[in-house]
């Protein structure tokens, strides 16, 4: 087996550099992800507004109960279509043009929602319907290969018991000593969390083979293999082939999948222990995650593969071009044309110069049009300038035309890979953080997230399945999501003449270039997806996302939100997992090396007075494993006139009994370290993608 950072460079990818890569077979393609604006195949089509507001109303739809009987009920649908073609659509227009200049593209006048966009966005949802009464899943959001997956059923009472059970189990566990992710101001409260203990290039330890499994991890693994090299350090601000970054890669740390094995039915297993989950003492939390790695499988697959089957409406690839087609050619200049603009109305013309004052116009472009205009016979010189100062006033508030969707073509869903056939052999690695939000009146609030994508390019992510275990007195909360777009854009530029895009602009709702003020973002909005309790939320790693603001409903009493998070790695590419790298918990060996049997099953219990060496137990104390022991103050009170302090010092001058593994602190070091890391690495990815923007003005 070959791993970035070990056999392989630690910047290894193949599907970001073809040319130095060209030796990969067809069946290694990487799964798409979106770290900064030019990953292969990680951008969205630019979508036109009416299309991201027909996604966001079937995205609300679906969270209706039993949306999936209602879509037939024709009573409903007629009121369903006239609560839609009637309520106000200002906040839906400022969610769709989000991060853009409003002052280029204002809200149109007319409604965009029509009875059109209405009637397709019924027929998908039937067919959508069609699909989640076969999976228990929901297609949401989604467009030509970019798919977000939903469900409020796959998870069984059971399994959400079973996960309840044990976040209250780790919860009581940290009761004396709460892990409080850093700078969160102690709100959110870290479980499981791959940042505590991750691997470290250069000190953490390492094993070739993949041998280090669940039960056996501490008792026969810990303290064993050899410290990996670390990579010499680049110049952090060179760009790496196709524009990833090199600093987009930590030269110090990685976090530490799971390896987990598919079974003979399907269903899968860990082989390798959880980082940060004790492997005996929650042998029964390995067994839940396991159950909700199951569920979470065909989800990835839709999120990852999923799309629609072939038609005369849709693209080779399976999935929908778009629910418009090709926008129609339309020049700026067709100011007459009512297939594209809206007519000369001298009424509401007058209306807005009476409330906001006269309306500019370029005296040059009249002068043009005064001179090459037609216009009919017997007209004066007055009439003609007034009929053209109108037109180019009306330029500047007229709306566009917008374009109705295709005839709608029955979809069925499928998915192109199935993860147990396509990666039986190799099994899956999976990265798994637990957490919990605590809000108290004192600290009432969780503040928005920031835009970003899951891990940095070490760790190979391709999808995400987040599962909402639990809310209590919190408002709802949703998760946003955005991508990149091609900034070329070389179809609608094709169809535009030299900074004649004002039409198009509106269109998508979008800047496209300088001309009228700042060119726009390469950036589509998506919409948002509840994160309400009993949710699994399923999505590859091309959206970026975030999650909104929530706080406590009664400010009197605490609330909290709880959730898990799965992260997939790329199955195509093994990364350093648990299999290769021992436990690194300093606690976890001293308790395997000199703990009792215990009483419960599997779990070691504090040592007691005779155990340990008591010369040993003083290092052990200073290096920081007293907090996991919990020693009795009988047994701290025997530690002292052992050994001559002479000797002592010449064994704590050896450095630590077991090197190679940390203790709590140095942990906690590591993850403030590592979060620095990230934190940069998530400013400059932001900053990327705020940095490309569109340029229709280059013909």
């Amino acid at each position: 087996m070959s791993y970035p950072g070990v056999q392989l460079p630690l910047r290894y990818f193949p599907q970001g550099d073809p040319y130095a890569y060209p030796s990969q077979p067809s069946d290694h393609q990487l799964y798409r992800r979106g770290a900064h604006p030019h990953c292969v195949n990680s951008t969205s089509d630019l979508l036109m507004v009416r299309e991201v507001a027909m996604m966001i109303l079937m995205e609300r739809l679906t969270d209706k109960p039993d949306w999936h009987k209602k879509i037939f009920d024709k009573a409903i649908i007629d009121k369903w279509r006239d609560e839609t073609l009637t309520q106000p659509e200002d906040a839906l227009y400022a969610r769709i043009v989000d991060g853009k200049d409003t002052t280029k593209i204002p809200k149109p006048r007319c409604r965009i929602m029509s009875p059109a966009c209405f009637d397709y966005c019924i027929q998908e949802l039937r067919c959508k319907a069609a699909f989640f009464k076969q999976t228990g899943l929901v297609y949401t959001l989604n467009t030509r290969e970019n798919n977000i997956i939903k469900s409020d059923t796959v998870v069984s009472a059971d399994v959400h018991s079973a996960l309840r059970a044990a976040f209250g189990k780790l919860r009581a566990a940290q009761a004396a000593d709460p892990d409080w992710h850093p700078w969160t101001n102690e709100v959110v409260l870290d479980l499981v969390h791959p940042s505590l203990y991750p691997f470290v290039y250069g000190q953490t330890k390492f094993i070739p083979d993949e041998a280090v499994g669940v039960v056996d991890a501490v008792d026969k693994w810990a303290n064993k293999g050899e410290p990996v090299s670390k990579t010499p350090p680049v110049d952090s601000s060179l760009a790496g082939w196709r524009g990833i970054p090199d600093s987009f890669w930590s030269d110090t740390y990685q976090w530490l999948p799971a390896n987990l094995a598919f079974n003979p039915d399907g269903t899968v297993r860990f082989t390798s222990y959880i980082n940060n989950l004790h492997p005996k003492r929650h042998a029964e939390i390995y067994r839940v995650i396991e159950k909700l790695v199951d569920i979470a499988v065909p989800a990835w697959e839709c999120a990852l593969t999923g799309g629609v089957q072939f038609n005369d409406a849709y693209d080779m690839k399976g999935s929908p071009v778009s629910r418009f087609g090709q926008p129609p050619e339309a020049w700026d200049e067709d100011t007459d044309s009512p297939s594209f603009w809206e007519p000369l109305d001298p009424q509401l013309l007058a209306a807005t110069e009476k409330q906001n004052g006269p309306l500019p116009f370029n005296d040059y472009e009249l002068s043009n049009c005064i001179k090459y205009g037609n216009f009919p016979e017997g007209s004066s010189d007055q009439e003609i300038r007034e009929r053209v100062i109108a037109q180019l006033k009306w330029r500047g508030i007229r709306d566009p035309v917008l374009t109705e969707p295709i005839d709608f073509s029955p979809l069925e869903y499928s998915c192109r890979d199935r993860l147990g056939q396509k990666f039986k052999e190799t099994g899956l690695q999976v990265i798994v953080k637990m957490a919990t939000v605590e809000l108290t009146p004192d600290k009432p609030e969780f503040p928005v997230g920031g835009w970003h994508i899951e891990g940095m390019m070490n760790e190979h992510i391709a999808a995400t399945a987040l599962y909402y275990l639990d809310s209590e007195n919190v408002t709802t909360s949703s998760l946003s999501f955005r991508m990149q777009t091609d900034e070329d854009q070389e179809e609608l530029v094709e169809r535009t003449a030299q900074d004649d895009y004002e039409y198009y602009e509106r269109l998508f709702g979008t800047s496209l270039g300088p001309g009228r003020g700042p060119p726009g973002l390469c950036l589509q909005n998506y919409g948002d997806v509840e994160t309400c309790q009993g949710r699994l939320l399923a999505f590859p790693n091309v959206f970026q996302h975030r999650v909104s603001s929530f706080e406590l409903e009664d400010p009197t009493k605490p609330g909290h939100r709880s959730f898990i998070a799965l992260w997939l790695v790329d199955p195509h590419q093994r990364i350093i997992s648990t299999a290769n790298v021992p436990p690194q918990q300093l606690d976890w060996w001293a308790k395997a090396v000199f703990g009792s049997s215990g009483t419960a099953a599997g779990e070691p219990q504090s040592p007691v007075k005779g155990q340990i060496p008591p010369e040993v137990l003083q290092i052990l104390l200073e290096q920081g494993v007293g907090k996991g022991l919990k020693l009795s103050g009988h047994i701290l009170s025997s530690l002292h006139g052992r050994l001559p302090a002479e000797v002592v010092d010449m064994v704590r001058a050896e450095g630590k009994l077991a090197e190679g593994l940390m203790t709590l602190d140095e942990a906690r070091q590591h993850r403030v370290a590592l979060m620095e890391e990230r934190s940069h690495f998530h400013q400059r990815s932001e900053g990327e993608w705020n940095n490309t923007e569109y340029s229709f003005c280059e013909h």
